[in-house]
């Protein structure tokens, strides 16, 4: 897929809606971009542990149960929902 876009005087670029969707990307996903001579190869990146940020809301520890395995829970869930 070949798209022409144009980049606006504060050097921003929208990334058409036909390639957001091919990506599987949307609003307020993290982006990687890196240089490859003249090109700039721009990929989704996710799955760290600031993807998780926010995710947990007020944390209440259940008894029997570590941080690691909330961490762990919450990991596995966000992956279910968001990884394609």
């Amino acid at each position: 897929m070949s798209i022409i876009m144009t980049m606006t005087s504060k050097g921003q670029v929208t990334i058409p809606i036909d390639v957001r969707r091919a990506l599987g990307i949307k609003n307020g996903d993290r982006l990687k971009a890196q240089i490859q001579g003249k090109k700039v190869l721009i990929e989704p990146v996710g799955g760290g542990i600031l993807d998780l940020a926010g995710k947990l809301g007020s944390l209440k520890i259940p008894k029997g149960k570590t941080v690691d395995d909330l961490i762990h829970e919450a990991t596995h869930t966000y992956a279910a929902k968001n990884i394609r």
